[in-house]
Formats: C-alpha cells, sequence, structure tokens
C-alpha cells in the first residue's frame, strides 16, 4: 500500500477546496510542509510579520469570496492572533494554520509551547488541534465548512510538526477524502417571513435599505440591483457590501457610516428599515432612537441566528445567508405593484449631493493642504475597477466619505474592531487577488508605522501598490479627541516622518510633497511606475466629521 507523508493529505484537501494561494511566514514548526508546498501549484507570499500575512489573507478572501490560507510557525501564531481578532469583525473566512512541537512532547515543555488552540479559540469561529495524520483533511474540511458558513470568519488548525512528515497508508486516509464536504450550501430563508417582509416594504412610506459585511459575502449583486429597482427602495452600504450596487445609481444614496454620510444619517425618517447583513451594533446606534425614528419598524435578514433580535426586537427577523433571501425577495416582490416615492428619494440624493459639494469646497489649493485635496487629486489616477483600502483616523474618512464605489468588492476599511494598521496588508493582499488591477491605499502616517515593513513584501512580490500617506504628524483622530474634551493631548503627538525614504530603503518608488503643486505631478510618478510606490505627503491637522461626532457624543452634545 502507497504512503503518504501528512504533508501531502494537508496539500490534496486544500487543493480540494480550491486553493492556489497561500500567506504566511517560515518558521521551524511548518517547514514540512512549506517544502512540500514548494513543488506544488501555490502561490506562495512570505511576509515580514504574520499579523501582516492574516490581515492580506483577510482582504483577499472578501475580495473573492473564498477562504484564505495562511501559514505560521508557534510564536508566529501569537503574532497572528491580534489579526485573527481583526477578521472576526471584518468576517473573513480565513483558515489560519499553524505548526507545533512534535505531539509526544506537548505538555512537557516541548520547544516554544503554549496553548495554540486556547489562544485562538476566542477570536476565531472554531480552533482545533488534529489529532492524528490520517484526519488531516478531515480537520481542513471542518474549517472551510465553518468559515464560510453563517457569518463568515477566521478558524485556526495546529498540525504537530511530526504529524507532517509522518507517513500513512493512503488506505487509512481514504476515509477522510474529500468527497461532498466541501464548502457550504447557500441557505434560503422561510417563505413565509420572505411575503411578510415584503409587505411590509410596500407598506412604507420611506423605506430604506442597509447592507453589511454579510450581504458582501453572499449576495449577487445583479440580483441586489434588481431587488431595488423593483421596490425603489433607496440603498446604503458599508464594509464588505460596499457598492453592491453602484452609487452612481439613482436608488443609491452612498456609504452606509452614518458620520460619513448625511443622506445616511436620514434612517432617522424612515419607517421601515431592511438590514441586510448589517449588525444593530454601536455604528447604528444599537438600533435605538437615534438614529431610527422611535416608530421605525426594522426588518432583519441574518445567517446568524445570534443577529436576529439582537439589542431591539425586528419586525421580522430571517435567518439565512443574504443572497439567497435576497434572490427570494427580488422574485416576491415582482408578483407585487410597487409606487415610487419620488419625494423621499429625491430628498434623500438633494442632501448626498450637498454634503458631497460641502465636502469639496474644502479642496482649495493651500499649504498645509486638506485632506480633501489629495482626494481630489487621486480620483484623476483611479476608476472603477480599482481597489481602495482605507486605514487611519481623520485623514482617511474625507476620502473615504468622497470617494465614489460603483463596483463591488473594490473597498476596504479599518472593520468595527477599530484596528489600525490593516490598510496596508489589506492593500497587499487585493493586489493578490486582483493581478492586473489598480490597487491604491490611503493611509495614515500613524497607520502605516504598524506594518510599513510589508513594503519589501510587496517589492519582493512585485505587487504595484500604490500608497498615499497623508503625513500630519499625529494620531490624528485621538489627538482631536483629546483635544475637544480635554484640551491637550496626551501619547497622541508624532514626528513629521520621512515615510517615503523608508519605503525607498525597502525598495519602492517613493516621493516626499510639502506643497499642492508637488501632488499631481508626484501622484502621475508614482501611478505610472510599474511596481510598489509611495506617496508621504504633508497634510494639516483637521477635524474630521467622525471625530466631531464622538467628541459631541461624549460632551452629551450630539443630536
Amino acid at each position: 500500500m502507497a504512503k503518504v507523508t501528512g504533508s501531502d493529505l494537508l496539500i490534496r484537501a486544500l487543493k480540494a477546496e480550491g486553493v492556489d494561494t497561500v500567506f504566511g511566514v517560515a518558521g521551524d514548526h511548518i517547514l514540512h510542509m512549506l517544502d512540500k508546498m514548494y513543488d506544488e501549484e501555490f502561490r506562495m507570499i512570505d511576509f515580514r510579520h504574520e499579523s501582516g500575512a492574516v490581515h492580506a489573507a483577510d482582504s483577499y478572501s472578501r475580495i473573492l469570496r473564498r477562504g484564505a490560507v495562511t501559514l505560521s510557525t508557534t510564536p508566529g501564531h501569537a503574532n497572528a492572533v491580534p489579526a485573527l481578532a481583526n477578521a472576526i469583525h471584518s468576517e473573513a473566512p480565513v483558515i489560519n494554520i499553524s505548526g507545533s512541537a512534535e505531539s509526544p512532547n506537548l505538555g512537557r515543555g516541548a520547544m516554544q509551547e503554549f496553548d495554540q488552540v486556547g489562544i485562538a479559540a476566542p477570536v476565531t469561529k472554531g480552533a482545533w488541534q488534529v489529532p492524528s495524520p490520517e484526519r488531516i483533511p478531515e480537520y481542513v474540511a471542518l474549517a472551510f465548512r465553518t468559515a464560510l458558513s453563517g457569518r463568515q470568519g477566521p478558524v485556526h488548525l495546529t498540525i504537530p510538526h511530526d504529524f507532517q512528515s509522518a507517513e500513512v497508508d493512503e488506505s487509512a486516509a481514504a476515509r477522510y477524502a474529500p468527497k461532498e464536504y466541501g464548502t457550504p450550501r447557500k441557505v434560503a430563508g422561510d417563505s413565509a417571513q420572505i411575503a411578510q417582509a415584503i409587505e411590509l416594504l410596500r407598506s412604507a412610506s420611506r423605506p430604506m435599505i442597509m447592507a453589511g459585511s454579510s450581504a458582501g459575502a453572499t449576495a449577487d449583486p445583479a440580483i441586489v440591483q434588481r431587488f431595488v429597482e423593483r421596490t425603489h427602495i433607496p440603498f446604503v452600504s458599508e464594509d464588505s457590501a460596499r457598492a453592491l450596487i453602484p452609487d452612481s445609481h439613482e436608488y443609491s444614496v452612498g456609504l452606509g457610516y452614518l458620520p460619513l454620510n448625511r443622506a445616511a444619517q436620514r434612517v432617522r425618517d424612515a419607517d421601515v428599515v431592511l438590514m441586510l447583513g448589517k449588525r444593530l451594533d454601536y455604528t447604528v446606534g444599537f438600533g435605538g432612537s437615534p438614529p431610527f425614528a422611535d416608530g421605525v419598524k426594522i426588518i432583519v435578514v441574518d445567517p446568524s441566528p445570534a443577529e436576529i433580535g439582537r439589542a431591539r426586537a425586528t419586525e421580522v427577523g430571517i435567518l439565512g445567508d443574504v443572497g439567497p433571501i435576497v434572490k427570494q425577495l427580488a422574485d416576491e416582490a415582482e408578483k407585487q405593484s410597487w409606487t415610487r416615492n419620488g419625494e423621499w428619494i429625491d430628498s434623500l440624493q438633494g442632501d448626498h449631493d450637498a454634503w458631497m459639494a460641502e465636502l469639496y469646497e474644502l479642496a482649495s489649493a493651500s499649504d498645509p493642504m486638506h485632506p480633501m485635496l489629495i482626494s481630489e487629486t487621486l480620483q484623476k489616477f483611479i476608476d472603477d475597477d480599482t481597489h481602495i483600502s482605507y486605514d487611519g483616523g481623520d485623514y482617511c474618512h474625507f476620502l473615504r466619505a468622497s470617494i465614489r464605489r460603483d463596483k463591488p468588492f473594490r473597498f476596504h476599511n479599518v472593520s468595527s474592531f477599530g484596528m489600525i494598521g490593516v490598510g496596508l496588508p489589506y492593500a497587499l493582499g487585493a493586489q493578490v487577488a486582483l493581478p492586473g488591477k489598480k490597487v491604491v491605499l490611503s493611509v495614515g502616517d500613524g497607520s502605516f508605522g504598524f506594518n510599513g515593513m510589508e513594503v519589501d513584501t510587496m517589492v519582493r512580490h512585485n505587487l504595484p501598490v500604490k500608497m498615499i500617506v497623508g503625513n500630519n504628524s499625529i494620531w490624528g483622530i485621538d489627538w482631536q479627541i483629546q483635544k475637544g474634551l480635554y484640551g491637550r493631548p496626551v501619547w497622541t503627538d508624532l514626528l513629521p516622518t520621512r515615510y517615503d525614504q523608508v519605503a525607498q530603503g525597502l525598495g519602492a518608488h517613493s516621493e516626499y510633497v510639502t506643497s499642492h503643486e508637488q501632488l499631481e505631478p508626484a501622484m502621475k510618478r508614482a501611478f505610472d511606475h510599474n511596481g510598489p510606490a509611495l506617496v508621504n505627503v504633508e497634510i494639516a491637522q483637521i477635524i474630521s466629521p467622525v471625530a466631531e461626532a464622538a467628541i459631541s457624543r461624549k460632551l452629551g452634545t450630539h443630536g
């Protein structure tokens, strides 16, 4: 009987799940699997830090809507844990695999030993140590099923190093060979609740749809658009659901993050709100009034039973994957007649247009520059197919609010976890997912410092990300909130660091911009460069609407 190693079984199982790319950092306890993978058809992207690898896999998985695999050794797994905590918030199906010391020595002071499964469990949907080499395929299947079902999220597997090199009979491994375990089938909603939701939406005078990350995971943009066009319901989107219908669409009123879109704030006037995979979390006041009207009726569509009725009772709570449920809603809506409330729609569009005009008035040719000048200039070099990641405080909020998105899966922002430093590896992962497409990172100077060494990874793997650093020499949003609440900053001042020189030292093209006249030519050279490029731009210390709202809430003056 033929013999196979545990690493061979891992490779077969990953290929059965359609994996062709892995992210990670080498180390003692995964050397056998790395050596075996090197001879297979995997794209292997090695990083400078495990958190960067997981953030990049997070980005890659949400753009392509598939599981993404990261590999690390034991202390590397400890480095990866913070990024797994972020991935549970961004709902990224990352399959995080680490090696460990040999199984017979675990529990008696083995090399680099610690509780890998225990530390991963609170920040993943599931964490397991594979119990024997021949069961590696079984646990890989379990990991993918768990990551990709319900509200998606990261999982963890520990595979001891001796299991990787161990030889087993193929007959023993065949018991766990991949067949129809595959990725989970999408779950539809209850037909009676679908009808109930449609009737409620038909009776509404001022309905609104808010789409969140779980919608981005499974919804078909064409079907979302069909549903919206049939029902004439205004639509806002955020996170992985951003631009499921184009911002330019007549029923879209843009970004769903309330502090950065006055049209979205009009949810206070809506009488029925359909939450498509959007949590009733702190970003929408936990479903309270404000931001919702006192008598609002809320319909929740969500793949997690925990989200049905969380924070407040819902009028209709439909459990299932957002994608098939939107199709059910669209099909049911087409059986009914609908009235277009032009006054409601025009009012929202008017608010959105006025807000955009107000933002762009700030894009004056002055020094130090306002972030809106960077937004206006950047838009000369991007298109609908460009992926943009935003990372940092006040600087990036202006760009996120003002740059229209007309194509889905071309937008990343700091997750609801609020972990900054994610943007550079997000952009790196986006470029891996989208070869040949433009990928842009808008990042604050503080945020750049967390994973700035991954510029080296971009250079080594020829990933031509364009990085626009807004350098105001502060931890922007906290500096502004401290000034607003306490009158002084503490631990929030930075130096006017030459991040362009850092990038140049790592092999990237770099530019240093200190005046508005230099900005557009520097951006052109960066976009013309066939490789990663960084533009370090000195900007003014401008407070954003997000910081202003935070100060108002804490002072009790928030309307």
